[in-house]
């Protein structure tokens, strides 16, 4: 693909400034008013414009980058200093270390019930990842592991913890990025290692749950998702959406994660790993500012920190839960200012 991808977004800045302006326009009209973008190497070329925004006073959205785990801290450390500000701001550093379970490119402990001449791989070799985390914890980077499988997601656990055994524990905020398929013995980890479960509910239906199945079998599908148990376990959760992969619309994935609704749309898979819905809010919101240190600031309406508000059309307490995916954002306020009114909007059309 690399051919391709090296060229594919090789825009004019022009057309630049008129995608990053859509961008900012549908997140405000979906109540985001924060992301973080993981996509590690492409959103570098465009932190130029992100700057530019800024200066203009038009950056409606807070953006917090995470460059590329490769071993090139020097280039890294640069960015961190040169991107400090409210909005953007590096934040840490993230990588891959596997695939997908239904392409059976998720790295697993034991091989796949359907094809058991694979366990899927990394995508590179354990000892470079465990290398890369201990230098890059050691300059006082967070980071962040898309780990889907649990042969990843214990690889991920493991290099946070030789980093703290080799550097001495520190509040890192380390995360694991999706935590699909986990092995019973490493739940109580998120907790020891301070390690965070950054998760988006809405993978469970993007999948159908017979595939899932068949990639990892019963057993193993006992710990899909496992949101409740993780979170009774003591570990720290913060969610999102994976956009573009999965929809951009926060209230889907508080939906998902209160209902736990597969991707028939009537079949609750896994009822006991269903969270509250003042459980998954406070997830959406102050878990994903505490894992970028912005707690103080961020995550909740207190006296003191920054007016990021949303307003919603419909009281999310009041109304059955089938509802939360179709409510609608009626104001989105970034900064004190406001940034989208559905009535204007309204309005305009």
């Amino acid at each position: 693909m690399d051919a391709v991808v090296l060229h594919a977004f090789n825009f004019p800045n022009t057309q630049k400034h008129g995608i990053f302006a859509n961008f900012l326009r549908y997140a405000a009209s979906l109540g985001v008013t924060a992301v973080h973008d993981l996509h590690a190497l492409k959103s570098i070329e465009a932190l130029d414009i992100f700057k530019e925004f800024e200066d203009k006073g038009e950056l409606t959205t807070r953006i917090h980058l995470w460059p590329a785990l490769n071993g090139n801290l020097e280039s890294a450390k640069q960015l961190r200093d040169k991107y400090q500000s409210d909005k953007p701001r590096v934040s840490g550093l993230k990588q891959f270390i596997d695939g997908v379970i239904t392409a059976r490119t998720a790295y697993l402990l034991e091989p796949y019930a359907d094809q058991p001449e694979t366990r899927g791989e990394t995508t590179f070799p354990s000892e470079m990842i465990k290398k890369w985390v201990v230098d890059a914890d050691r300059e006082g980077f967070s980071i962040r592991f898309h780990a889907i499988g649990d042969g990843a997601i214990r690889l991920a656990l493991d290099a946070y913890e030789e980093a703290q055994k080799t550097n001495g524990k520190r509040d890192s905020r380390h995360s694991i990025e999706h935590v699909e398929v986990i092995h019973p013995d490493d739940i109580h980890r998120f907790k020891e290692l301070g390690v965070t479960a950054s998760i988006q509910p809405d993978h469970l239906a993007m999948s159908e749950r017979g595939v899932y199945t068949e990639r990892i079998g019963n057993e193993r599908e006992k710990y899909v998702f496992a949101i409740h148990t993780l979170k009774k376990s003591g570990a720290k959760l913060a969610f999102g959406t994976d956009f573009p992969i999965d929809i951009f619309n926060p209230l889907l994935q508080i939906y998902r994660a209160v209902t736990r609704i597969d991707s028939s749309g009537k079949t609750v898979w896994h009822p006991h790993e269903r969270i509250t819905l003042a459980e998954v809010l406070k997830a959406y919101t102050l878990g994903s500012a505490y894992g970028t240190f912005r707690e103080h600031e961020l995550g909740t309406l207190e006296v003191g920190k920054l007016a990021d508000i949303v307003v919603l059309e419909r009281n999310l307490f009041e109304i059955p839960v089938e509802e939360i995916s179709d409510t609608k954002v009626q104001l989105t306020i970034v900064d004190g200012k406001v940034v989208y009114d559905q009535t204007k909007s309204i309005n305009e059309k």
